[in-house]
């Protein structure tokens, strides 16, 4: 039984203790937590107490302070109710003491009928309002497993291939606003040993894989002070949501440390506790989940890299860039500059840039002296080309790469590696080409116009899908279709152009170009500007200088 917390205070020590003899007396539920002598005493016992009381008895006239101002103070610390005893049979301190909390008054020498009276009516009182708390922090818990059901519902439709996600609405609004990290976790290939588990023993693993991957993410997410979603994405596949809180914050933890810090407890655990491993992938972070099928889309391309690479690894933005190409290579950046923008020129349909690209890319291949190394960049361009493809071919995707990397295995000179490459563009670019026949570039030129006019103004992918009309999930899809770039990556292009333009004049602060380009962070345009164009502002500045 949860025990009535009481504080007795008053200046006569006989009084006192007589009034904690009476109140034990009336019942095991009663507990006397301390006798205090003036009210200076017990705010500071109130002052230092976690726990807090119940019921606070106290005589109005004391030294140091008085009761009365003891009830206001003592208010400010916890929740308590006050009865307050005096020799005083004034009405004044009646009203006084009732206008400042008190929910009785008694007047010595104390009536002990009368005070076991007032003391049940407090215990029913007490109680009543316990079981009032318990039962609306209950239906608050159900409110919150409820939601989170609904959000993992959501989440679970929203990055399921081939669903109509335009019927969803507004869906992000269910969600914090802030910035989000999106892992992919997949089992890798069993052992042999897994081929006499039953279906019974595969359904029991996947479940424990589920909730110990839910159970890793948000422990550290808890760390964090911010929250994860964890869903089944297939029969071996778990998606996980991470929210960080507001981006661009000081005290928050890199992405990229947490990334890394996330996926190691993951594959920690899996490692340790199942016969299984588990690989990682996560694309770049979020600020608008209507982006969430971009993320999940860089998720699985960067996944694919397994085939080459193997298991029970992170395979992130950092990873792809630092170690997943051949180390040691002095002609590593050049080779991934040249890839990205090969795929880029695949998602805009430019065959002539495409050719060009791929011409200088086995130029260059050809100063490469070490066979393994050559098929090695072949191949990892090839998947990266591949992802261009990875929602409009409707056949299944890591069948037709492990085809594709097959036969340029069995190639044995650089034409003929070239020649594979340059096979896989044109099939991707005509399959592009013929999607972006059935659909309409109006809208998207709509909304190029619309962003251009608003470039200073905090631009949401809600507020341009609303200019056109559009559910904001669909359009983006739309807009990546027809364009070959994610609505972010043209915003921000067409920002640090804008900048461009601004910081060629020496007048300008660079908290004007910011602003004037839609970012009230300097320290965040700076970042983004260095990562988009090479150069901080200032330093490119000094260039054009």
């Amino acid at each position: 039984m949860q025990k009535i917390r009481t504080l007795i205070v008053d200046d006569e020590e006989m009084l006192r203790n007589g009034i904690a003899r009476l109140l034990t007396g009336c019942g095991e539920e009663w507990e006397v937590v301390a006798t205090l002598s003036d009210g200076k005493e017990a705010l500071d016992y109130l002052s230092g107490s976690e726990e807090g009381i119940d019921l606070l008895i106290t005589d109005v006239k004391m030294p140091e302070m008085d009761g009365l101002t003891l009830i206001t103070e003592g208010k400010k610390l916890h929740s308590f109710r006050a009865l307050v005893i005096s020799g005083y049979d004034e009405f004044r301190y009646v009203q006084t003491a009732l206008r400042e909390g008190a929910i009785d008054y008694l007047l010595k020498p104390i009536d002990r009928e009368e005070f076991r009276k007032r003391l049940a009516e407090i215990r029913t009182s007490i109680m009543a309002e316990r079981l009032k708390d318990k039962r609306w922090s209950e239906m608050e818990h159900t409110s919150e497993k409820l939601k989170a059901t609904r959000q993992i519902q959501l989440l679970s439709y929203v990055t399921s291939a081939g669903l109509d996600i335009s019927r969803l609405g507004y869906w992000v609004e269910e969600f914090p606003k802030g910035l989000y990290i999106m892992l992919h976790v997949s089992l890798d290939t069993p052992s042999a040993a897994a081929g006499s588990y039953t279906s019974k023993d595969w359904a029991a693993y996947g479940y424990v894989l589920e909730n110990m991957i839910s159970e890793v993410a948000d422990t550290y997410s808890g760390q964090l002070n911010g929250c994860s979603w964890c869903w089944r994405g297939g029969d071996s596949n778990y998606w996980v949501l991470l929210y960080l809180g507001k981006p661009n914050t000081e005290e928050n933890e890199p992405p990229n440390t947490v990334i890394k810090e996330l996926s190691r407890r993951i594959r920690s655990s899996v490692s340790a506790y199942t016969p299984f491993t588990v690989s990682v992938a996560c694309g770049s972070p979020i600020e608008d989940l209507y982006l969430l099928p971009d993320a999940k889309e860089q998720a699985e391309i960067l996944l694919h890299y397994r085939l080459l690479h193997g298991g029970d690894r992170l395979y992130g933005a950092d990873e792809l860039r630092m170690g997943v190409w051949p180390a040691g290579d002095m002609l590593e950046e050049p080779f991934v500059q040249l890839s990205v923008r090969l795929r880029q020129a695949v998602e805009q349909v430019n065959d002539a840039e495409a050719a060009e690209l791929s011409r200088t890319f086995f130029e260059l291949l050809g100063k490469e002296s070490s066979p393994q190394a050559i098929r090695q960049i072949v191949k990892n361009v090839y998947i990266l080309i591949h992802s261009a493809g990875i929602e409009r071919e409707g056949i299944p995707v890591t069948a037709a790469l492990e085809k594709g990397l097959q036969r340029l295995n069995q190639a044995s000179r650089l034409p003929e590696l070239k020649e594979e490459i340059d096979v896989r563009v044109k099939e991707l670019i005509h399959l592009l080409r013929e999607a972006r026949k059935s659909g309409s570039m109006e809208v998207i030129e709509l909304a190029k116009a619309w962003i251009s006019a608003h470039l200073h103004d905090e631009l949401t992918i809600k507020a341009i899908a609303d200019y056109v009309h559009m559910n904001p999930s669909y359009f983006c899809r739309h807009f990546k279709a027809q364009t070959g770039q994610t609505l972010l990556d043209y915003i921000t292009g067409l920002r640090m152009t804008k900048a461009k333009e601004l910081l060629s004049n020496p007048n300008l602060k660079l908290y004007d170009i910011s602003t004037q380009i839609g970012y009230q962070d300097v320290k965040y345009f700076s970042r983004l500007f260095k990562q988009t164009v090479g150069e901080t502002p200032s330093k490119y500045r000094e260039q054009l200088q």
